[in-house]
């Protein structure tokens, strides 16, 4: 017995014996109906292909588009200095030059470098046919390429046009760096020469437009000054020549002096008039006193004379103090009431003192009316002619002199005021010429300084000439970009066609997405050395046995069905190997192809043509005439001419029992049967075998196809014992480590390996048993 033959004796005789037996793979359970989760992972190693392809193609085209289409480009920068601060030629001391903010008068600069209408239209001039590849690229975009296709008119380069578009696409900036004293005008562009002349240009023509701008202002500052010092020099010689005039009558321009002295004189004239006049009213007065005869004195009414004598009372000296000291002590009191308390003595004391000052207040009203009657007697009892004539003559002398005074006074008086005219008028011109020579020579110092300050440098000047600051070239990132989006896009595409697909790749798929026990898996040919092919295949059919009579515990199944979803998904090779696999293990073994459609066994198995076929052997013929022995396995092939009425023949009530007297005499029959998705006969076989394993090829067959199947068995009261992946990769096969290992002698492993080839599908021809009788 072969060192295989014993394996497999000890893997089904003695199952239980855990520590002779080898591990075996166990099968997979199912895990319940869980929504399959996508692995990128897995999916691009797949579906690698697809990016790749994506990969090759978009690049293949994309890459020389990017280094033929795309062109390097250059930064052209010039620089224009503004200075904040400069220094007065004549103080020396810092001068903001009317510039309150500095950030806003920068940025106002730059704005205006590159939107200010004269500076673009005197670029646009300078550059007329200086700059043609600027001009015509800009001017054949896209758009105008497309237009020109459909028939219109070809568009003319306008150079001011294609300015205003160039700096709202940014090619052309003025900006201010931050906290920077200068404008950097630049310009984005592939051709260095054009670049360097339109920067230029903008920078001389606004230059230009700058210092322009500011002769013509400083033009008109200087002559409204020189048009304001002409005014006042001729004012100022006005002014002399009017002060000449009024200084001629006197001599001197000077007249305060002489104004003062004919004031004093005034003020003694009149001092002088008063005197006099008072003389007369006095001597006027004496006269009507003492002139009885005077029409003019009316005779005294008694009332009147009562009132001259109670006015004559109230002037008197002495009422009129005592009068003062009754009101002030009158006050005194009230005061005192408020401030002190009832009863206080100094409120009697001044109260005693009150009524002795009223009562002395009333013996001088007497004492005055007294003096008033004896003066009036007096006047009367007194009275002499004599008298009366001096007090006449002296009247009229006092009359004459007042009126010489009088008209002495009115002259001085005149000529005072007429002085005083003039000398008012002429300081006031004075004042006037003090003033305007002041303005005259505060405007002809800001003329001075206005032409030193023209001499001075200015505050905007060019810094440096446009010049290449700054390289761009895209390509490589581009490029990278390109390669990086085309991978990108290779892997969407992976990726959705692994969403799409629907087939069953791995044994897990299996078990997750439709609920099957996974018995076992054959491994992809392409994954492996054809050398080491024989050796592999071995080991998963022994894998498939072993896993077959550890599921139910009593071995494997006597009358197995092997069935698939649909065509070509494995399982006549399946049914085949499993078979040969278990007769070599000793077993003896019946293989029936069920597949009355399209029986393939004997040609696979390379039987004689015209071999009798199951469909006899149900219709009552000897079995014996149609079973052939190949290495000690016997084989029921199909009859490929006679297919017609498979599922009436199958479905006969005869069938099952044959096919159960043909059982009787083998340890396990192993039945081929047609696609369960394609015809009913597979269900019919389901019904009569004590087991059905469903096989399905790794990347063919699609989840639901097996569901379906799966379903349709399930219906039919079958026993699905499980399912086997074949075409599977060797890492999800169940066993990857067993390809590389290595243990032992060379000997011993080249005898391990004579003996597996022996399980090959490679087999010697069929020996007929009918041959044999």
């Amino acid at each position: 017995m072969s060192d295989l033959e014993k394996y497999l004796d000890r893997v089904i005789g003695h199952r239980s014996n855990n520590s002779e037996a080898p591990r075996m793979p166990s099968p997979i359970e199912p895990e319940g109906d869980v929504e399959p989760t996508l692995n990128i992972g897995v999916a691009l190693l797949r579906r690698w292909h697809i990016v790749l392809l994506t990969l090759v193609m978009i690049c293949s085209v994309g890459v020389p588009c990017v280094w033929l289409l795309i062109k390097r480009s250059y930064i052209v920068t010039g620089v224009i200095q503004v200075k904040p601060i400069i220094s007065n030629i004549i103080t020396g001391q810092d001068d903001r030059g009317g510039i309150s903010n500095y950030a806003d008068f920068m940025a106002t600069q730059a704005m205006m470098i590159t939107n200010d209408p004269e500076i673009v239209e005197k670029v646009a001039t300078d550059l007329s046919g200086k700059v043609p590849q600027f001009l015509e690229e800009r001017t054949n975009t896209f758009m105008a390429k497309v237009g020109k296709k459909l028939g219109r008119k070809e568009i003319t380069p306008e150079p001011k046009k294609v300015l205003k578009d160039a700096i709202l696409d940014e090619l052309i900036i003025a900006e201010v760096p931050r906290r920077g004293e200068v404008i950097l005008v630049n310009m984005k562009w592939h051709n260095t020469a054009e670049a360097t002349r339109i920067v230029e240009s903008f920078i001389r023509n606004y230059m230009s437009l700058k210092v322009t701008n500011a002769t013509k202002k400083e033009e008109e500052q200087l002559g409204r000054l020189q048009s304001e010092q002409n005014r006042l020099d001729l004012k100022l010689d006005d002014d002399r020549k009017q002060i000449g005039e009024m200084a001629k009558e006197y001599g001197s321009k000077k007249l305060d002096e002489r104004y003062d002295m004919n004031l004093q004189r005034v003020a003694m004239l009149l001092s002088q008039f008063t005197e006099v006049q008072a003389r007369r009213i006095y001597l006027q007065t004496q006269v009507n006193l003492l002139d009885p005869n005077d029409p003019n004195e009316d005779p005294v009414d008694p009332k009147e004379w009562v009132s001259l004598r109670e006015e004559y009372i109230i002037k008197d000296p002495a009422v009129q103090a005592r009068t003062t000291n009754v009101i002030l002590l009158e006050q005194a009191l009230i005061v005192a009431k408020q401030d002190l308390a009832p009863g206080n003595p100094q409120i009697k004391q001044k109260e005693d003192l009150l009524a002795a000052l009223k009562k002395s207040l009333e013996e001088q009203k007497e004492i005055a009316r007294a003096s008033f009657n004896d003066l009036m007697q007096q006047k009367t009892a007194n009275t002499s002619n004599k008298e009366l004539d001096n007090l006449k003559k002296a009247l009229e002398l006092a009359l004459v002199h007042e009126e010489k005074i009088r008209s002495l006074l009115a002259e001085e008086d005149q000529q005072t005021i007429n002085l005083g005219q003039k000398n008012l008028a002429m300081q006031t011109l004075q004042d006037e010429l003090t003033l305007t020579k002041e303005m005259y020579d505060k405007i002809s110092r800001r003329i001075q300084e206005f032409n030193m300050e023209l001499k001075r440098p200015g505050r905007i000047k060019v810094a440096s000439n446009a010049s290449i600051t700054e390289i761009i070239d895209k390509r490589a990132k581009y490029t990278a970009a390109l390669v990086f989006g085309a991978m990108g896009l290779g892997i969407m595409l992976a990726f959705l066609k692994e969403k799409a697909d629907r087939s069953l790749r791995t044994p897990d798929d299996v078990a997750r997405r439709i609920g099957l026990r996974i018995i076992g898996t054959t491994t992809s040919t392409h994954t492996i050395k054809p050398a080491r092919l024989p050796e592999l295949v071995a080991g998963d059919y022994q894998a498939i046995r072993a896993n077959l009579g550890l599921l139910e515990g009593e071995g494997m199944p006597r009358m197995l069905v092997v069935t698939s979803p649909g065509m070509k998904e494995g399982k006549t090779t399946f049914a085949v190997n499993l078979a040969i696999s278990t007769s070599k293990s000793g077993k003896k073994v019946l293989l029936i192809d069920g597949d009355l459609r399209n029986p393939n066994i004997a040609s696979l198995l390379g039987l004689p043509k015209g071999s009798r076929g199951l469909q006899d052997v149900l219709l009552g013929k000897a079995v014996h005439d149609s079973i052939h022995s190949i290495n000690g396995l016997d084989i029921l092939a199909a009859d490929s001419s006679n297919i017609s009425d498979a599922f009436e023949l199958l479905a006969a009530s005869v069938s099952e029992q044959r096919l159960a007297e043909i059982g009787r005499n083998y340890d396990h029959v192993i039945i081929d049967t047609a696609p369960v998705l394609a015809f009913a006969d597979a269900l019919i076989w389901a019904k009569i075998a004590d087991g059905v394993i469903l096989t399905c090829f790794a990347g063919q067959t699609t989840a639901p196809n097996l569901m379906k199947a799966k379903q349709r068995l399930v219906q039919m009261s079958a026993n699905v014992v499980g399912t086997v992946v074949s075409n599977v990769e060797l890492d999800d096969s169940y066993q990857p480590y067993g390809y590389h290992y290595c243990s032992g002698s060379s000997r011993s492993r080249a005898r391990a390996r004579r003996t597996r080839r022996k399980m090959l599908l490679p087999m010697k021809p069929p020996k007929s048993k009918a041959n044999k009788s």
